[in-house]
């Protein structure tokens, strides 16, 4: 399938550079973003590969991005009054870091051995991943998921243990919620990847990083309590802070 003119150039260059064959269809369609499906290159040894393809600016809204933007640094005088200004080039840098952003997010969690999915390739407004799924269908999302009382606390105890990988790695996704979690029950091994994480923020310099991860805690806790899991997620949100802040993650 085509894509628009902004986008379809960055698809060719995936295409030339033998990562994918063709973008199929959308999986996933958000506010800032639509996912497809994509097919593999042979040479890649993957069937299918995901493509996030963030929208146009005219199409986007930036304005949740206080909280998460603060202590990130532009060296650029031009750049930093561009950006408090809102201008027209300001918002374009600071599209281009929204995306930029993720992929490095993505990355340095993988490395890490953050159940993210495996970034691949940025291309512009674009980044190409691992496709967590079966047979092209997506994986189910966390919120539409059916899960018996043993498996939310299987995940919820592997989603905890992440959470707390993260923020050993220095960031917090800042955005945490069953609508941003994947999961697939019948891989016992492998049931699920956190994904959007754009806006994740680095505690050492972001004042507003303790508030989101109690909010991130809060969140995916509040819908396994539904599940008969029980934890306290004040608690819980100190306790990871604290130790952060003793260098034990």
């Amino acid at each position: 399938m085509s894509l628009s003119e902004a986008v379809q150039p960055h698809v060719d260059f995936l295409i030339g550079i033998r990562l994918i064959t063709e973008v199929l269809y959308p999986v996933k369609s958000g506010k800032e973003a639509t996912v497809y499906v994509c097919r593999a290159h042979p040479d890649t040894g993957r069937e299918y590969f995901a493509l996030k393809v963030y929208k146009e600016l005219t199409r986007r809204s930036f304005r949740r991005d206080a909280a998460y933007q603060e202590a990130r640094l532009y060296r650029n005088n031009r750049v930093t009054r561009a950006f408090e200004q809102k201008t027209e080039f300001g918002q374009s840098v600071q599209f281009g870091l929204w995306v930029g952003t993720e992929f490095e997010n993505m990355k340095n969690l993988f490395e890490a051995g953050v159940y993210v999915p495996e970034p691949i390739k940025q291309a512009g407004p674009t980044i190409l991943m691992e496709f967590y799924g079966r047979e092209g269908a997506a994986a189910t999302l966390l919120q539409n998921a059916s899960l018996t009382q043993a498996q939310a606390r299987e995940i919820w105890v592997l989603l905890k243990a992440n959470i707390e990988m993260m923020l050993g790695a220095n960031l917090v996704h800042g955005d945490l919620s069953p609508y941003n979690i994947l999961v697939d029950v019948e891989k016992s091994d492998d049931p699920l990847r956190i994904i959007d994480l754009p806006q994740a923020v680095d505690p050492r310099f972001n004042p507003n990083a303790r508030a989101l991860l109690e909010r991130d805690v809060r969140n995916t806790l509040g819908h396994f309590s539904k599940l008969g899991v029980r934890e306290n997620a004040a608690w819980l949100a100190r306790d990871l802070w604290a130790r952060w802040q003793r260098a034990e993650l």
